[in-house]
């Protein structure tokens, strides 16, 4: 069987609400307290296996500030899977939440992807703005689902949810086996970056 298509994953969401920080510890990196905002594009590539066989994706980082915009709809291109992030201790990013969704739906064909949205930071109860309630009540308005996780005490919980995104696409999806070697880079630096500008990292079950 020749080998397929990487699944193509996006995160996207407002600054600060803890894109780069749900990627860094699902790869077993540490949590970064005060990370740079991300200004460009980054990706690790991963594989997850289902009934023994193994599919390839790539997991998209996106800026989040809104004069980055425009290189987001460069990043967005042939996506199959969106996650949709906001902060539950900043209002402001959930109440953009729907502007995400209108972006995906303005340059994606209905039918060639599908959505989910993570609450992010609810290790920060004390300070919540958005309550579990307001979520879930969102999610089914979107008709997508949702997680509530933090990248700081949950390491598992994106990852988690990655997988069952991931499974339900290639399920409705006609997604061919991955059959190929995989050589990887584990890099978080400028330093480490490829010739691309983008970050290699490994994503694993």
């Amino acid at each position: 069987m020749a080998e397929n298509k990487p699944i193509k994953v996006i995160l996207l969401g407002e600054s600060g609400v803890g894109k780069t920080n749900l990627i860094r510890v699902s790869i077993g990196e540490k949590f970064e307290e005060n990370p740079l905002s991300t200004i460009t594009s980054s990706y690790c590539e991963g594989r997850i296996m289902i009934d023994d066989k193994k599919y390839l994706y790539n997991l998209w980082d996106t800026a989040g500030q809104e004069k980055y915009r425009s290189l987001n709809r460069l990043f967005i291109k042939d996506s199959n899977i969106i996650i949709i992030v906001f902060a539950i201790n900043k209002k402001t990013t959930f109440d953009q939440v729907d502007f995400w969704h209108k972006f995906t739906k303005e340059y994606l064909e209905e039918g060639s992807y599908i959505l989910g949205l993570i609450g992010n930071k609810s290790d920060m109860y004390e300070e919540e703005q958005v309550s579990s309630e307001e979520i879930a009540k969102k999610a089914k308005e979107l008709g997508i689902n949702y997680k509530i996780t933090s990248a700081r005490i949950d390491p598992r919980g994106f990852k988690d949810f990655l997988n069952g995104l991931l499974e339900e696409y290639i399920s409705n999806h006609n997604t061919e086996e991955y059959n190929g070697s995989i050589s990887f880079q584990i890099g978080q630096d400028d330093d480490d970056r490829n010739n691309n500008g983008k970050k290699k990292c490994c994503l694993a079950n």
